[in-house]
């Protein structure tokens, strides 16, 4: 097990071991949702989330993606498996694109069966701020891909063990995507 927790949903892990993935009540609720002193945290619009009312929770993204503790955008991207409107989730993950490029956030990315959009998003972007995709369990072959158009990888316990060992330390994170 790792030091650092780069992605989790857990409310209660320890300040300055992992990055907590703001749970959508806090979107929803910016101004009375409390945050750990010394905690670090992403916020983002998940995919599974974008429905009629997406734009209310991004404005809780816009809200918290200023405040100090918020270190990066997300979880955020693509998901061609879930129900919903494709077009919707790619504007809604290109809003977070933007948003990471004027704040100078990196961003964190859910990405499921979308790699070649993903792909051709970054060509479109031309990014500054790093982009890594969460959860990663591909084969080596797409973390080639992925790493050589400058992808970062993050990697839970159902990792391919291929593609750990192929991605430079540097680029690789691990993570528990815990929800509690």
């Amino acid at each position: 097990m790792e030091d650092f927790d780069f992605h989790t949903h857990n409310l209660k892990a320890l300040p300055g071991r992992a990055i907590v993935n703001l749970p959508q009540e806090a979107l929803l609720y910016p101004e009375t949702f409390p945050l750990v002193e010394g905690a670090s945290y992403s916020a983002g619009v998940h995919p599974w989330w974008i429905n009629s009312d997406w734009q209310t929770l991004w404005k809780g993204v816009e809200l918290w993606a200023v405040h100090p503790q918020v270190v990066a955008l997300g979880e955020c991207g693509l998901d061609l498996l879930h129900d919903g409107d494709w077009m919707v989730q790619e504007m809604v993950f290109l809003r977070h694109l933007i948003l990471a490029e004027e704040l100078h956030l990196p961003v964190t990315i859910h990405c499921v069966r979308a790699f070649d959009r993903l792909l051709r998003l970054r060509k479109t972007v031309r990014p500054q701020m790093k982009w890594t995709v969460h959860g990663f369990r591909g084969k080596p072959q797409l973390a080639r891909q992925l790493l050589e158009a400058g992808f970062d990888l993050s990697f839970g316990a159902r990792r391919n063990e291929d593609s750990w060992a192929i991605t430079p330390p540097e680029r690789r994170h691990w993570e528990s995507d815990d929800d509690f």
